[in-house]
């Protein structure tokens, strides 16, 4: 049988390194309704009073604009929630979010490190904080311990979303455990089966071992789903991968 295009890591096919890996790594904040995230409502029985925003309505007017892309409406939103209840740690998990999605990683980062000073209980906190902490600082030993906690974490807060593993499965990579990472690129494809950046992780983590069916095969299915760079996998490997 003959063998895949030199799957080592200098080489393509391969598995991301690390700068194009962070671009994978996905963070989102917890959306009301979607999720399941507690919301916090403010009653009040008189009309004719009028009343500061209760944390409630300014997360679900913050959730709104940063699912419509407005991440600069959305962040003001979360720092009123913020300023008027500073205790709150979805504050600044939600605004980690919008800051990430508009490059601005350190204060995103900040913003993920308060929501876990003040004691969160939300996975994503955790999830954000892990990806926030690779982009802003890289591959250090330190970053890559410190954002395997927090991925630990996130998934044993909530162990029944795929991205959360997915994450992971990338800082163990970085981290050369290999095996670990193959683990829970499985899992995330137990819990999403058409996850096609897991599909596609996980055939170029085959074609470094040399498993070549297995490779071909998740490109294949990858590809199938849209994902170019898995297309791209199979072009280099042609001839190897019409084979299985």
């Amino acid at each position: 049988m003959k063998k895949l295009n030199k799957p080592i890591r200098d080489e393509v096919p391969q598995q991301m390194p690390l700068r194009q890996s962070m671009a994978a790594l996905t963070f989102a904040l917890c959306t009301l309704g979607i999720t399941g995230c507690s919301n916090i409502s403010l009653k009040f029985k008189d009309p004719s009073v009028t009343y500061p925003p209760s944390p409630g309505s300014l997360e679900a007017s913050g959730d709104k604009k940063y699912q419509a892309g407005d991440y600069p409406g959305a962040i003001n939103d979360y720092g009123q929630l913020i300023e008027r209840y500073p205790e709150i740690p979805r504050g600044y998990t939600r605004r980690s979010a919008a800051k990430g999605k508009l490059g601005l990683l350190k204060e995103a980062l900040e913003d993920a490190n308060m929501a876990i000073e003040l004691g969160t209980n939300d996975a994503w906190a955790y999830n954000n904080h892990a990806v926030l902490l690779l982009r802003s600082s890289g591959a250090s030993p330190k970053s890559l311990k410190e954002a395997l906690e927090s991925a630990n974490k996130a998934i044993a807060i909530d162990s029944a979303i795929p991205t959360f593993y997915f994450n992971r499965a990338i800082i163990k990579y970085n981290m050369n455990d290999l095996n670990g990472a193959m683990t829970d690129h499985s899992r995330t494809l137990e819990l999403d089966e058409n996850y096609s950046d897991a599909l596609r992780e996980r055939g170029s983590l085959f074609a470094e071992l040399g498993i070549v069916p297995s490779a071909c095969a998740d490109w294949k299915k990858a590809s199938s789903l849209g994902d170019t760079r898995s297309t791209d996998y199979l072009q280099a490997n042609s001839e190897v991968c019409k084979e299985e």
